[in-house]
């Protein structure tokens, strides 16, 4: 029997259309309301607004279509020193490599991590067409007649807001089109750690050479309209160490052992007992307020999304092997198995819980369980892109 929304006409409909839009086909009188999408605000945590940008779904197909062969055309090109976009498991290399090099750091050099005000809503498009137009010139058509060569419309409520400037977030090639406009810039600084993900940018090295490539950071960023925000940036240094440059001295101080990147503390101390401690409060938040909804859903959500998924990041990028909040976040998971199913838990009966689905358990898993396993794999994986990170650092070999 045909099946009209899955059959071969529809599937050669919806190709025909997402290749026209790829060669440049849409509309001009189109383009803006294709190109744009619903608008959220959300309140970030320390204060201001996160706008979040929904685009249509046939735009968002076309993107992906787009980015998936823009990501690998250009992995090569963005390895090592950008580990934000086609690079599988870049996140956790970049921490591993940020913690080997400070664990080595000499105690003449630094580390600086540098960000950038708003960086996706400030990029200049014109600087972004022009490296699609160098590096991506098979996109080109889809960046430039159908996407970016205009404002598209976004439409919060009972307004409408124009987006003219930078990759439109929300868009699934933005990162891309972010990373390739300022890669020339990174490719271009000389301190021996130099690694960015996305618009996260960490350099380190001997004080002078960081230094210049700070500077040389900040001028060329300007130039495509990105503003450095200095109470953001972080200078990492062993205490001892008198940093002589003015504008270095400008940015917030903090002690190797409380280094963090991309949100996962580097070394056991205060910031892993706080990342720890902030993720138990939203937890305990948490299995207070599935109380007010449905069972069912209250389970999915709690095994999907508030138990071993929340807290994969830290148990994959920092070592927590015998960390005292282990236990206290699985007694939260069994609280919240307990009020759910309305019943008190044996330990045999948690442990049973806790097992994968396919083992007859609950799938929601302990926590402590996972901790050692899941941070010599997220380690033992990424020892190749890891070496390739630190090729000008000398450090001694990785041995996971």
């Amino acid at each position: 029997m045909l099946c009209h929304e899955s059959g071969h006409e529809f599937l050669s409909s919806l190709t025909a259309f997402t290749n026209l839009i790829l060669a440049g086909g849409c509309p001009a009188d189109i383009s803006p309301i294709f190109f744009g999408g619903r608008l959220l605000a959300l309140s970030k945590k320390s204060g201001g607004v996160r706008p979040i940008a929904i685009g249509f779904t046939l735009r968002r197909l076309a993107s992906k279509c787009a980015n998936s062969v823009g990501s690998v055309q250009l992995r090569g090109y963005f390895c090592p020193r950008q580990q934000g976009v086609g690079i599988p498991g870049g996140c956790e290399a970049a921490v591993y490599s940020a913690r080997r090099f400070l664990e080595a750091l000499p105690a003449d050099n630094v580390v600086v991590k540098m960000d950038f005000s708003n960086t996706f809503n400030s990029l200049h498009r014109v600087d972004m067409l022009q490296a699609v137009a160098d590096r991506l010139p098979a996109l080109y058509a889809f960046c430039f007649f159908s996407a970016y060569s205009h404002p598209s419309t976004l439409f919060f409520g009972q307004y409408r807001v124009s987006s003219q400037v930078g990759p439109q977030q929300g868009d699934p090639i933005g990162p891309l089109l972010f990373c390739n406009t300022v890669h020339p810039m990174l490719l271009d600084l000389e301190s021996q750690l130099n690694l960015g993900y996305l618009d996260d940018l960490t350099l380190g090295g001997s004080v002078a050479s960081v230094a210049r490539d700070v500077a040389k950071s900040v001028n060329v960023g300007n130039e495509m309209g990105l503003s450095l925000n200095v109470l953001k940036c972080e200078l990492i240094a062993h205490n001892g160490l008198t940093v002589s440059d003015s504008f270095l001295q400008t940015f917030p101080r903090l002690p190797i052992a409380d280094a963090a990147l991309l949100r996962a503390p580097l070394f056991p101390g205060s910031a892993l007992d706080k990342a720890w401690s902030d993720r138990c409060a939203e937890l305990t938040r948490a299995v207070d307020r599935l109380q007010v909804i449905g069972l069912q859903e209250a389970f999915i959500l709690l095994r999907a999304s508030f138990s071993a998924p929340k807290v994969l990041h830290l148990l994959r990028c920092s070592p927590l092997a015998s960390h005292s909040a282990l236990l206290e976040s699985d007694r939260l998971l069994r609280t919240a198995i307990e009020r759910i199913t309305n019943s008190s838990l044996t330990d045999s009966q948690w442990l049973q819980a806790s097992l994968p689905s396919r083992d007859g358990g609950r799938g929601v898993r302990r926590v402590s369980s996972l901790a050692i396993s899941a941070f010599l794999a997220s380690a033992a994986s990424t020892v190749s892109p890891q070496d390739e990170i630190l090729a000008n650092c000398q450090l001694p070999k990785c041995h996971y």
